[in-house]
């Protein structure tokens, strides 16, 4: 099936090619089948502060996911340099029970497992490792006094660094923040019986790095003065990476260790490795340090998430390039590629008017064979009523073909 424009009714291209993309009528059901559950900021779930609230909330979410026929999922239990489960190195979550460590009536983490495995679904516990606080409002003295005193930061201001917005991140290039990310890590798979470990695409700030508070010092005082600015912060986020995927396998080889980058690591006029998207899109490359290109070509994880959050007929950055793009990145290779679907913007003014669009996404790159799965954003998505659920309806439809 040819693609149109949902509006215009024009044929819809690749990038700078007359040639229109083509959709098989077929779907192709794949192995993974995901959802995240967002935590930061409450997005999905409410605190604990009502645990019945909560746990009911829970229990309709993963009874929703068992009838959209998905059977992973990735739940978000570190933040904001806290945590979701019974930790000696963070405190529990603000998000979890409205002050950072409040603890919760129960081992929240152990019974949304337990629940999960009722319904036969697969759970990583999902993390953020640089993130402290969620905005700017506060310095950052300020903000460390809303903090418990076991927070990591709290004990070490020296680690701190800023965005450009005033946000809070620990600095990737400290080898003590890195050895304090992976202990975190391989105490929670310690721990927990989860199937892996999983980070989103927050490395370092999309906003930019503080020119006040920074890690400038760090920089200039490289052992490696060959290494340019860039290079510098790329090699320490990709030593993290390399890390947390040793140490979590040294646990246990069966668990799993995967990323859920930004979509773009270069455009093809920057680098001819480069994806065809237009040279005003953003670079995960030079934006947050993500070298994902590395990360699958040298097979520091297990599986990639990039999130291709654009519609086919996005003008600088279409899904069928991106895609395309990935797919011929990760073969070859024995990490998986899990694409990243937007299903939270269906409904939207444009392309997302279009009820089919996540539908023709999944027809489109389940084509391939080296696509293993599909995940989207975000669980609320897919129990509220609004202008997303005729596109709902669509994907349940698709997801329970097969």
């Amino acid at each position: 099936m040819k693609l149109y424009k949902f509006i215009e009714k024009t044929p819809i291209n690749y990038l700078n090619t007359d040639t229109q993309i083509e959709i098989p009528e077929k779907y192709i059901q794949k192995e993974c089948r995901a959802v995240w559950v967002s935590n930061v900021a409450n997005i999905d779930l409410p605190t604990t502060k009502d645990l019945q609230i909560y746990q009911k909330q829970v229990i309709k979410l993963f009874d929703t996911f068992v009838e959209f026929n998905l059977n992973t999922v990735f739940f978000q239990v570190r933040t904001n340099n806290d945590a979701f489960y019974k930790s000696k190195l963070n405190p529990y979550s603000r998000f979890l029970t409205g002050k950072e460590g409040l603890k919760p009536p129960i081992d929240v983490f152990a019974w949304v497992i337990k629940e999960a495995r009722k319904r036969k679904l697969e759970i990583h516990g999902w993390c953020n490792p640089y993130r402290i606080s969620k905005d700017g409002k506060l310095s950052i003295d300020e903000y460390l006094k809303t903090c418990d005193d076991n927070n990591f930061a709290k004990l070490h201001p020296e680690y701190i660094i800023l965005d450009k917005g005033g946000k809070l991140i620990l600095n990737p290039t400290k080898e003590e923040v890195k050895e304090f990310v992976i202990a975190s890590m391989v105490e929670l798979v310690t721990n927990y019986d989860v199937d892996g470990i999983h980070l989103d695409d927050y490395f370092y700030p999309y906003s930019g790095i503080s020119e006040k508070v920074n890690d400038l010092d760090d920089y200039n005082n490289r052992l490696d003065k060959s290494l340019s600015l860039g290079d510098f912060r790329r090699r320490h986020v990709s030593e993290l990476i390399k890390g947390i995927n040793d140490a979590v396998h040294k646990v246990n080889k069966e668990l799993k260790f995967g990323v859920s980058p930004f979509g773009i690591w270069k455009n093809k006029d920057t680098d001819i490795l480069g994806s065809n998207t237009a040279p005003a899109c953003s670079e995960s490359y030079y934006g947050q340090f993500a070298d994902s290109y590395e990360w699958v070509k040298e097979e520091m994880l297990d599986y990639i998430v990039p999130q291709i959050y654009w519609p086919f007929g996005h003008k600088i950055a279409p899904f069928g390039d991106i895609l395309d793009w990935w797919v011929s990145i990760v073969e070859d290779t024995n990490v998986d590629l899990i694409i990243g679907h937007p299903a939270y913007r269906l409904g939207e003014t444009g392309d997302f008017e279009n009820e089919q669009e996540i539908v023709n996404q999944m027809k489109y790159s389940n084509s391939f064979e080296s696509v293993k799965g599909n995940c989207f954003f975000t669980a609320k998505t897919f129990i509220e009523e609004d202008k997303k659920i005729q596109g709902m309806n669509q994907l349940k439809k698709l997801l329970n073909e097969v």
